[in-house]
């Protein structure tokens, strides 16, 4: 019994230091087994590029294809800074009616800066030919800095609007079909894409 007490002496000193040297680490933020954070917030992206590929032509095809009179991303019209052309529309870069307001400089028709509130004859366009922009093709891009919720995109006939495949920084996002008749009006005529 007498050699006991020192044994249960020795323990409990022991116990005293381990206990102690877990509430050091604990008042100095540490702990004895350190746990690796697992949460992370995702990183948003700095730009956003939206590619339109076509997916369905359009409703004319014989001598000509898509005709676009103006793209708008969320309500404001694309800029020549956010476009990038892939497909060069042969038909006519940007072509108007005569009489009518006249293309400016070395712009595409969907993006020149023809009136907002101009007559018919105002409108100017880039047109692709029969043969060009087929299934798969992708036509352009739009690059923005944050992330668009709606596309609008006025066509000039319904006859020439196609099926799009719609890619955000490169995932599919959406796919839309071609317009909705081979019919020459109302020209133009406007299609919104909502983009989730």
């Amino acid at each position: 019994m007498a050699n006991a007490v020192p044994m249960l002496a020795g323990v409990g000193l022991l116990s005293m230091c381990c206990i102690s040297s877990s509430l050091l680490a604990g008042a100095m933020g540490g702990s004895e087994t350190p746990e690796e954070s697992t949460t992370s917030t995702p990183i948003q992206p700095t730009e956003y590029v939206y590619d339109f590929i076509v997916a369905e032509q359009p409703y004319r095809t014989k001598d000509f294809n898509i005709h676009i009179t103006d793209i708008e991303a969320d309500d404001v019209r694309v800029t020549p800074e956010q476009l990038t052309i892939h497909e060069e529309p042969e038909w006519a870069k940007c072509n108007s009616k005569e009489g009518g307001y006249e293309c400016e400089g070395d712009n595409y028709g969907m993006i020149d800066p023809e009136p907002a509130d101009g007559e018919y004859k105002d409108v100017s366009w880039s047109a692709w030919k029969a043969g060009q922009a087929e299934v798969g093709t992708k036509v352009f891009t739009v690059t923005t800095s944050t992330k668009v919720k709606k596309f609008k995109i006025d066509y000039f006939r319904p006859k020439y609007v196609p099926g799009w495949t719609i890619k955000e920084n490169g995932k599919e996002v959406l796919t839309t079909s071609k317009g909705r008749a081979d019919e020459n009006t109302p020209a133009p005529v406007s299609f919104k894409y909502q983009i989730p």
